[in-house]
Parts: C-alpha cells; sequence; structure tokens
C-alpha cells in the first residue's frame, strides 16, 4: 500500500491492519485534536504499611492537517507511605510541551515531537530529577471501541516507539487497552477515573477504571487538580 502523506484539508487513509485488544477496531486516520485526562485514587497495603496515591495526569495532542503536531503533557503525583516506623511523601508537579510534525503510512500516524515549552510552560517541582526525552515518537491509530463498552465515539490510541519514555507511564491504563497504548479521545477528549491498590501494594482492591467522554474540551491545565 502506498505511503499516506498529510496534505491539504483532510488526511485520507485506509484503515490499518493492525491487532488491538479489548473491543477496539482500527479506524481510517483522521487529523484533529485528541486529549485524555486520567484521575487515580488509590489505596492499599504492604505488610504494616498503608500506600495511598493521589495523581492527576493529561495529555493533549494536535494533529493538523498539514502535517504539524504539538502536544502538552501534565501530572501531579501524591503518594503516600505510613507505618510504624515509615513515613514518606512524594510530591511532582510536571507539565512539558512538544512541537513537531507527523506523516501517515498505512493508516499510522508516526508523530516526532521535539520539546518546546512555547507550546505549555515548561513546570517542574520535586524532590528528584527524573529522567526525560528530549524527543518523543508516537505511533498512533484511530480506532472505534467496541458497541458494549463504555465509550462510542472514536479514539486515537497512541504508544511510544524507540526507546522507552517513563514520562508517559501515567497515559498507559491497562483496564482500557493492553500493550503499552494510551488513548485520547476526539472531540472534548476523555475523562479516566482509577481505583483500587497502587503500584507496590500486596493487599488492597483491583484496579478499576471508568471513563466518559469529557463534558467541555479538555485544556492543558487539566492535570493541575484532582477531579
Amino acid at each position: 500500500m502506498a505511503s499516506d502523506t498529510p496534505s491539504g484539508s483532510a488526511t485520507v487513509s485506509a484503515a490499518p491492519t493492525i491487532a488491538l485488544d479489548h473491543g477496539f477496531t482500527p479506524a481510517a486516520f483522521a487529523p484533529g485534536r485528541y486529549a485524555t485526562a486520567i484521575q487515580r485514587t488509590m489505596h492499599g497495603t504492604h505488610d504494616l504499611q498503608v500506600l495511598d496515591e493521589d495523581s492527576t495526569s493529561s495529555f493533549v495532542l494536535e494533529l493538523a492537517a498539514g502535517g504539524a503536531a504539538t502536544a502538552c503533557r501534565g501530572w501531579r503525583y501524591v503518594f503516600r507511605n505510613d507505618g510504624p516506623d515509615i513515613h514518606t511523601e512524594d510530591n511532582y508537579r510536571e507539565q512539558q510541551g512538544y512541537r513537531g510534525h507527523y506523516t501517515v503510512v498505512d493508516g499510522v500516524a508516526e508523530a516526532v515531537l521535539d520539546l518546546d515549552s512555547s507550546v505549555c510552560p515548561h513546570v517542574f517541582e520535586g524532590g528528584l530529577v527524573l529522567a526525560r526525552a528530549s524527543r518523543l515518537t508516537l505511533r498512533c491509530v484511530v480506532a472505534m471501541p467496541s458497541r458494549n463498552g463504555q465509550l462510542t465515539d472514536p479514539v486515537l490510541l497512541c504508544r511510544p516507539h524507540g526507546d522507552k519514555s517513563s514520562e508517559l507511564d501515567p497515559y498507559v491504563v491497562e483496564q482500557i487497552i493492553s500493550g503499552g497504548w494510551f488513548a485520547l479521545g476526539s472531540g472534548n477528549g476523555l475523562r479516566m477515573w482509577l481505583t483500587g491498590r497502587p503500584t507496590g501494594a500486596q493487599e488492597g482492591d483491583d484496579v478499576q477504571a471508568k471513563l466518559r467522554v469529557a463534558d467541555a474540551p479538555l485544556t492543558a491545565s487539566a492535570w493541575e487538580r484532582s477531579f
């Protein structure tokens, strides 16, 4: 199949031939604005320790019809570890903008994004410096959700290509789709809520995920407070 390069007022391509789980079906690529915001309210125990996570993350990706791409990711993270002798708390706040381009080949969009704080201001607050990539490369496909699921509108499923980028971990929700993909909603975007035991807990409820289309367009600042 010939390569499809974004041009003109719309990008037309055939649906990619790619296996997706959780009932998602690949669809023809369409440029546009895709976004998600995820709230994690997690609780569990490890021996005598009580572990609590309160975090909010958001990712907004705009893929213009001409091939330009911009993105803004944000992350707010509070993790408490309380026990008889150990009491710790981790706090992080982070925002980063990106700018680049994308091409479409056989229905799969590959976006190459470099750091650009003019897209959204860079923010970092935290106790430790976290390893972050200067460039993100994403491979994305438009997909239709299962008719029996919580969604009816198309989503953009993306996952990193090449070196693993830990800054994208907050957007991966295995209960929605596995394989390292993360879901961005079309239109207003998606809101997701996760509950259950956090990473590192031995005891606690299984992780549950709920999601719905956002009531209003998600902004780049959606990560700044819990919802």
